[in-house]
């Protein structure tokens, strides 16, 4: 598979999951997704495209395939935005080891001393859904208690980790009335890889587009000039956010990059 062949000075994010991949695969979702491959490939001279997930590296290769896609963005931040793949025209898939290498070593035996703590006063059920990371571990909170969500947010602060605590979205393959509980390092996440990217390349934060449909893209959808919750999205991003798409999936996201690239 290649990439866009192209690059331009405009960054593009995609949240991945029920944004830019719909994990129904319906006839008319993946015609929508082609004809915005074919738009992004037309104005690569203008756009940097980079998906930002949560899922790995490994189950995206997997939808990928399954969605039959032509063509990888310029830029992935995979697993939550703790591991960043630079793609080259070639198609070809580089870790820019400069990113993870500001994480703490000892970030893993940091989450365990998280969750044995919480597993005094509450449960939190491991995740296997989203493949394997070194600097990402998921979990389920079952449970609508604030104070409890507090404890989390306040134990993974005492460790130095940040967490990421969001609810589910069961059409991405979660189950329904649970939380997602996502340890990562200080300085990792969504809006770190888009922080990163920007620096290092010079795009323009305020000028950028991301889009999305769950509550753990919000963060990221804020910090670029341009975010959008798409028409799919969960009713809480909607609820959060004042720009919301009227098409879904796909459709959505050419709704707004049709206007901004007249």
């Amino acid at each position: 598979m290649k990439r866009f062949i192209e690059e331009g000075r405009t960054l593009i994010c995609f949240d991945f999951d029920e944004t830019y991949f719909p994990h129904a695969c319906s006839a008319k979702q993946l015609k929508h997704l082609q004809q915005l491959e074919d738009f992004l490939e037309n104005h690569s001279h203008r756009l940097s495209t980079m998906w930002v997930t949560g899922s790995s590296l490994e189950t995206i290769i997997e939808k990928v395939k399954r969605a039959e896609m032509r063509y990888f963005p310029h830029r992935i931040a995979a697993s939550l935005g703790t591991e960043l793949y630079q793609v080259t025209a070639t198609g070809q898939l580089e870790l820019d080891p400069g990113y993870s290498s500001r994480f703490p070593h000892d970030f893993s035996g940091r989450v365990d001393h998280v969750v044995d703590r919480l597993g005094r006063t509450l449960a939190i059920e491991p995740q296997a859904n989203l493949g394997t990371s070194a600097w990402m571990h998921n979990y389920y909170y079952y449970g609508e208690s604030e104070a409890e969500l507090a404890l989390i947010r306040s134990a993974a602060s005492d460790f130095g980790i940040a967490v990421n605590v969001s609810r589910c979205n069961p059409l991405a393959g979660d189950p329904d009335g649970a939380y997602d509980i996502d340890f990562i390092p200080q300085g990792a996440g969504k809006i770190a890889a888009v922080d990163y990217v920007c620096d290092r390349y010079a795009f323009q934060t305020e000028h950028a587009y991301a889009f999305g449909d769950s509550g753990n893209d919000l963060g990221m959808l804020r910090h670029v000039g341009n975010g959008y919750v798409l028409g799919n999205g969960t009713e809480e991003a909607k609820r959060e956010h004042g720009r919301v798409t009227e098409g879904m999936y796909a459709d959505g996201i050419l709704e707004v990059l049709h206007r901004a690239m007249r």
